[in-house]
């Protein structure tokens, strides 16, 4: 007879081996520590403790190993920190981009003793506190020399973080208009009340972040209070795709201009162009460039059924924003193009638009190579001098001064390949 509580599930044996594969199976699960260490957790990257570390014991463990190893890596981040651990241990749960396990900790500090520019970090320390919103950790900041700035409140007030907020005012950190901006677009209404009843100023980008960001009772609240507002109120309702809230606004009086059907193109909020339209709002070429932009094919047919001009740059801006059909369409419907259409295929890294401008007879120049080397597109950048791009000095220069990352490969590739410009060093030797 089986006991009571437990379902008969056949002879003791076949119970027990079931039991005996579920283990197994967990078991091979996490059987080889060193590939969820160096292959798995790889793909998830620095800084993810508080997600990792929470599915369980052993995946923490792997989690802290892995850390370990890529701090191990580069040896310029190693430095052991104990001070750390004294906060983490009384402090709230540290879920933040920088302040989630104590090697990312580690890190912060290196760089804040060793960096070249330390002025940034020392801001962006505390304003990743203040999203979190814990005074312990931002007095512990403080006493290893990170600074708060007007942007500190600023950060509190958009992650809603009032008792944070209050504890910045009360130990002397600076604020300014952002305050009540970043509270309207968080939809933090008793922050925004807080702050004002508090002297922080505001102005007209309070009323425009509470309307794109669709947060009606914030925005009548501020204009209940004073707040100004201007044609950014609209436009931002109109991109947000905040129809009512346009409504409300025009029926109370904001001002409109262009921007408002320009902002509805680039959010593909059709809808709310047909409306604006229909209301008596201007439109010019932004309207359908921006459509283009962000792929909006059906907003930027309409807008050109109805009227709306364009110009080289709805063409330009398809081109970078990769949206090929949207570029075949316009140049099918008689929209101009010009040289800044290849780099504007460039600078977004779209080979094959590239290619079918070229091969349907659109114009190039020097800056196709200038801005392919600017953004790291070696390809294109190949692809573009085997056809006959012209280049210059300014390509070269324009390599060397990127900010998107490393372009040694570029660099390497131009000096190889005799770029004007890039052998001038060499040659002062």
């Amino acid at each position: 007879m089986p006991r009571r509580g437990h379902a008969n599930t056949g002879t003791g044996s076949n119970a027990s081996n079931n039991n005996n594969k579920k283990k197994k199976n967990k078991r091979r699960m996490f059987a080889n520590d060193e590939v969820w260490i160096q292959g798995i957790l790889s793909f998830v990257g620095f800084g993810q403790y508080a997600f990792v570390g929470a599915v369980n014991k052993r995946m923490n463990r792997f989690y802290k190993a892995y850390c370990e190893i890529e701090l191990k890596k580069n040896p310029r981040i190693v430095k052991p920190v104990s001070y750390f651990n004294r906060y983490a241990k009384s402090t709230d749960t540290l879920c933040s981009e920088t302040f989630c396990n104590q090697t990312r900790a580690e890190y912060w500090l290196w760089l804040k003793d060793n960096s070249s520019n330390k002025e940034p970090l020392r801001d962006q320390v505390c304003i990743v506190i203040a999203k979190i919103g814990n005074p312990s950790v931002m007095h512990w900041a403080r006493q290893q020399g990170f600074r708060m700035s007007a942007d500190t409140c600023a950060a509190a007030a958009k992650n809603g973080q009032l008792g944070m907020l209050k504890w910045l005012r009360e130990n002397g950190c600076p604020w300014n208009w952002k305050t009540c901006e970043y509270a309207a677009e968080g939809g933090h209404l008793e922050i925004l009340k807080w702050a004002r009843e508090n002297g922080c100023p505001w102005f007209e980008w309070t009323c425009a972040c509470a309307a794109k960001t669709g947060h009606l009772d914030i925005l009548k609240w501020a204009r209940a209070n004073g707040c100004p507002w201007d044609v950014f109120t609209c436009s931002g309702a109109a991109q947000g795709g905040h129809l009512e809230i346009l409504k409300w606004a025009r029926e109370n009086g904001c001002p409109w201009n262009i921007f408002t059907c320009s902002g509805a193109a680039q959010g593909g909020h059709l809808e709310i162009l047909k409306w604006a339209r229909a209301n008596g709002c201007p439109w010019a070429e932004d309207t359908c460039y921006h459509a283009a932009e962000n792929g909006h094919l059906e907003t930027l047919k309409w807008a050109r059924a109805n009227g709306c001009p364009w110009d080289e740059q709805t063409c330009a801006q398809a081109a970078e924003g990769g949206h090929l059909e949207m570029l075949k369409w316009a140049r099918e419907h008689g929209c101009p193009w010009d040289t800044c259409t290849c780099s504007g295929a460039a600078e977004g890294g779209h080979l094959k638009i590239l290619q079918w401008a070229r091969e349907n007879g659109c114009p190039w120049d020097t800056f196709t190579c200038e801005t392919a080397a600017e953004c790291g597109h070696l390809e294109i950048l190949k692809w573009a001098r085997e056809n006959g791009c012209p280049w210059d000095e300014q390509t070269f220069e324009a390599a060397g001064l990127s900010e998107r990352g490393n372009n040694s490969a570029v660099i390497q590739w131009l000096r190889d390949n005799g770029c004007p410009g890039s052998h001038e060093d060499d040659e002062g030797h």
